[in-house]
């Protein structure tokens, strides 16, 4: 994921998507994306709410609330609406994301680091650190920013938790894992980055520890402030960082 300062066009178009998102009770199954075009946003959508938002009243208390990160509240009097109402959309069953070693995984460490030194820049990671360039035609909203719970979010912040729970004493840079929403004995998976390879002792001990059932954690979940993520990117939620006592890898 890239490490961004909360005063940057992508960081904007990611709090909206979740403001929006926030429009909507989270029992229903939304995904909301937003692309920044320059001199207007595409307000892209699905959610089985039936309900239409009220955009225009969203976009005012929107600017309001943040108007001191936005860099300009004069694009979000341009926008075109292509949210779909109910929509019979199907829970994600699975997804497949990069965790790294660092004090918040969902970063490398040289992000981390190049954000520390000049936090006004943003920084993307493959392989090697890169600087992001805010140039762009058009620029998009991200994963998990606009989608509910139900829509992979949920097992984004799933793997979170059991990364955070690998001991220290492993050594690992960064790995790929498969999240399941259900069988994970058959579909979890675990790739090492630095060894290119399966890493079956870590995907061992973690179907060992964790058995998947994901209801406390949704609950706890549904209670906390997403906007947090884009304000204070290197912070993370403690109920994620609480490590299982019981994860052994040998």
């Amino acid at each position: 994921m890239i490490l961004k300062n909360s005063k940057n066009k992508l960081s904007e178009i990611n709090l909206f998507a979740d403001y929006i998102l926030n429009q909507i009770p989270n029992s229903e199954r939304s995904i909301i994306k937003i692309a920044n075009c320059g001199n207007f946003l595409i307000i892209k959508g699905q959610t089985t709410h039936n309900e239409l938002l009220d955009l225009s009243q969203i976009k005012t208390e929107f600017c309001e609330k943040f108007e001191i990160i936005l860099d300009s509240t004069s694009i979000f009097n341009h926008t075109i609406d292509l949210i779909e109402y109910d929509v019979k959309l199907q829970p994600t069953e699975s997804i497949t994301h990069n965790f790294f070693n660092s004090e918040n995984c969902s970063y490398g460490y040289q992000q981390i680091e190049s954000f520390k030194n000049n936090p006004k820049s943003s920084y993307d990671y493959c392989l090697k650190v890169k600087e992001i360039d805010e140039t762009d035609l058009i620029i998009t909203s991200e994963f998990p920013h606009g989608h509910s719970l139900e829509m992979g979010r949920l097992l984004y912040y799933y793997g979170k938790k059991i990364t955070y729970s690998i001991p220290s004493t492993y050594p690992y840079t960064s790995v790929v894992m498969t999240i399941p929403s259900k069988n994970p004995e058959e579909n979890f998976s675990v790739y090492d980055n630095f060894l290119e390879s399966e890493d079956e002792s870590l995907r061992s001990a973690v179907l060992d520890v964790f058995d998947f059932d994901m209801t406390d954690l949704n609950k706890k979940l549904k209670e906390v402030d997403f906007y947090d993520e884009i304000l204070n990117p290197l912070s993370d939620y403690d109920f994620l960082k609480e490590r299982n006592k019981n994860f052994f890898i040998v």
